[in-house]
């Protein structure tokens, strides 16, 4: 239930549509607990999704769990998380390739927008030694 109404407070915002009364029902929330939610989605997806995609996703995480956000920033972040790391949405990847990215590149675009002023350097250093946890050093080639 908390999943579909912070979904719908994505897709409302994104549509430029009133959220207060879906944002009402989220007085309650255990914060905490659905920031361990969305670190499960990210851990099982992140292979999946590869280095770049799971770097925006670990900091959208690290700014839900540890930054100073309103409900509905949270919301925000905790739907963003759940749109891009679980592979079923509204353009699914499996079926429509490229397009299927898309979407989920558009949400992350949108939701940097919105909270990326948020995402602190100390954020982005965190994501980056997980990454290097999980995925290995990051090499970067250059051409002379």
């Amino acid at each position: 239930m908390i999943i579909t109404i912070c979904l719908l407070i994505l897709i409302y915002s994104i549509l430029k549509r009133p959220v207060g009364g879906l944002l009402e029902k989220l007085g309650d929330v255990d914060w905490k607990s659905l920031s361990l939610d969305a670190w499960d989605k990210i851990v099982t997806y992140s292979k999946k999704l590869g280095r770049a995609t799971t770097r925006e996703l670990l900091k959208f995480y690290y700014v839900m769990s540890e930054g100073d956000l309103s409900t509905f920033e949270k919301a925000l972040v905790y739907a963003g998380i759940i749109y891009i790391a679980v592979p079923g949405d509204l353009l699914p990847r499996k079926v429509l390739g490229f397009l299927g990215v898309l979407d989920d590149a558009g949400v992350a675009a949108w939701l940097y927008d919105k909270i990326g002023s948020k995402i602190t350097p100390a954020i982005e250093l965190k994501a980056d030694m997980k990454l290097d946890e999980w995925f290995g050093p990051e090499i970067v080639t250059g051409v002379i």
